[in-house]
């Protein structure tokens, strides 16, 4: 009696071979929902947290601090830049600033500038600089009181201590934005500068203007990093705080082309306070960049938070 053969059929051949394809989908979908839930949690724990240390009321106060140090800083970085062999140096640097601050803040920021770069002031750097750049302290001393807060530690220095750190940050932080202002304001004769007198390609000479662009994002990102490393009373790594910078550098650069669109379309300070328009856009847009400072700060330390729970 013969017997009948059973042969796998085609389906189930397709079932034992695409049997690895499915898991390994089912697998990566598994890991992308965990990865969605767990960054969708972090988020809201940074916002209760943000919400704890009331960190929007120490950004309007740290708004406040910067909009009276400002002034002093701008004095002692025109001196510098006074002694610039650009001469176009005033326009180019006003060019730069108008595509990185909201054109109503820029009105405020324009007269400033323009005050402070008269040939009366070039004799500041040899008088006046610490005088100015201690009044410029202010600001970096209220930053450190709120990264303190946002890093949930006690401030144990004395007050000339504090305002000793908060020098340094000045040197630190406004060194490299001087360095990131004048990669922008002197880009274009830098880079035939280096065509010509270093043989570099000219195709490198041609890029540089955007090269530039990236040299100043970086040179930000690392200045915020100075601040959250030497700011707080708290002890933690130079690169880790990498994070919070990036963060921090993204949302500035986010509310601040945000702000410029909705002063610039939506909404008219001019007409809603009259001679005071610029000055509230300014202060504004200062707040704006005390909360992405503040916000980046208590990602990193949340950060530590998480990364400590999963050490112990």
């Amino acid at each position: 009696m013969a017997r009948s053969l059973k042969y796998p059929s085609l389906a189930s051949h397709h079932d034992i071979h695409g049997a690895p394809h499915m898991i390994a989908t089912e697998k990566l979908r598994g890991e992308v929902e965990r990865t969605c839930r767990s960054t969708g949690s972090f988020i809201l724990l940074v916002y209760r947290e943000l919400i704890r240390t009331r960190v929007f009321t120490a950004g309007a106060g740290l708004a406040f601090y910067f909009t009276f140090s400002l002034v002093p800083l701008l004095i002692v970085f025109a001196s510098l830049l006074w002694y610039l062999p650009v001469t176009t140096m005033v326009s180019q640097l006003l060019a730069v600033l108008a595509a990185l601050i909201p054109q109503e803040s820029m009105q405020l920021v324009q007269t400033m500038i323009l005050s402070v770069l008269g040939p009366g002031h070039a004799k500041v750097l040899s008088f006046g600089i610490f005088g100015y750049l201690w009044a410029a302290t202010g600001g970096f001393s209220g930053l450190i009181e709120a990264l303190d807060i946002a890093y949930d530690v006690t401030n144990c220095r004395s007050w000339w201590r504090e305002r000793l750190q908060a020098l340094l940050l000045t040197f630190t932080v406004g060194g490299l934005a001087l360095l990131s202002l004048l990669a922008l304001v002197v880009g274009p004769e830098f880079g035939h500068f280096l065509r010509i007198f270093f043989s570099v390609p000219e195709t490198y000479a041609h890029i540089w203007p955007v090269l530039r662009w990236i040299f100043t994002i970086v040179t930000f990102v690392a200045g915020v990093e100075l601040v959250y490393w030497l700011g707080p009373h708290a002890r933690h790594s130079f690169w880790s705080t990498l994070p919070g910078a990036a963060v921090a550098v993204a949302m500035w650069f986010l509310g601040s082309f945000g702000l410029s669109f909705y002063l610039g379309h939506l909404s008219n300070y001019n007409k809603t306070y009259g001679s005071l328009g610029a000055v509230a856009g300014f202060m504004l847009w200062l707040y704006i960049s005390s909360l992405a400072v503040l916000i980046g700060a208590e990602f990193n330390a949340e950060l530590v938070k998480r990364r400590r729970a999963r050490q112990s």
